[in-house]
């Protein structure tokens, strides 16, 4: 039990450092993450080199990989009623484009394709969070 806070207690100072030693951090985690909240994601994104090493520069970076995600969301999600043209303008295109519409080109085939995966990816979240919270 001594070993096991020890090696906490490492993780917590090197994860607290403004500037994180990657090399020690890998050293430490080389055999094993602690199952603690907050100290496994935070040494794998930093492991990753998906946080920067400097900690002043997390909410910049954070802040900015959020923006990058939500216009990937807006480029790849399809919202099959609308059809944009420069802009401000939208059109409906639901006259020749419906949810009906066989034609496998439909821009609501591509819709209900993509609401299959969301619900999926949902489901699979809502699992791993019961999961987590279990573990807790």
């Amino acid at each position: 039990m001594a070993a096991y806070k020890a090696k906490l207690d490492e993780f917590h100072q090197v994860l607290s450092e403004d500037e994180i030693d990657l090399k020690h951090l890998e050293k430490i985690c080389f055999n094993g993450i602690p199952d603690v909240p907050g100290i496994r994601p935070l040494s794998w994104k930093l492991l990753l080199n998906y946080l920067p090493v400097n900690r002043s520069k997390w909410p910049q970076f954070l802040e900015k990989q959020r923006h990058t995600y939500n216009n990937f969301i807006k480029e790849m999600i399809v919202d099959p009623g609308k059809q944009h043209f420069g802009q401000n303008e939208k059109m409906d295109v639901t006259f020749e484009d419906h949810p009906l519409n066989p034609n496998p080109d439909s821009q609501w085939g591509a819709y209900f394709k993509d609401n299959k995966v969301l619900v999926q990816i949902d489901k699979d979240v809502r699992k791993r969070a019961i999961f987590l919270a279990r573990r807790l």
